[in-house]
């Protein structure tokens, strides 16, 4: 990982403070490091977004029924991501 150099100062409305601010404590992240991370998803580009899908695919545990979540919806992840990009 790159060395953090730059700062950047932005506004938000309540609603989306508290949105980091909770998402913050459930990951035990600090809100900048969410704020990053939601950059990063914003610009990956198709190979990245199908790289994630599949490592969490793998990080799946395996039941004796198949993987949970269904392998559709695990599929379909990367794909709604690209339209929504698009």
């Amino acid at each position: 990982m790159s060395r953090l150099e730059r700062r950047l100062q932005i506004l938000l409305d309540d609603e989306r403070y508290r949105l980091l601010e909770s998402e913050a404590e459930r990951t035990n992240e600090s809100i900048g490091e969410i704020v990053r991370q939601a950059i990063d998803l914003r610009f990956a580009d198709e190979w990245t977004i199908r790289i994630s899908a599949a490592e969490r695919l793998l990080a799946l545990p395996v039941t004796p029924d198949g993987p949970e979540p269904s392998w559709a919806s695990v599929k379909a992840e990367p794909e709604a991501e690209l339209e929504r990009q698009a």
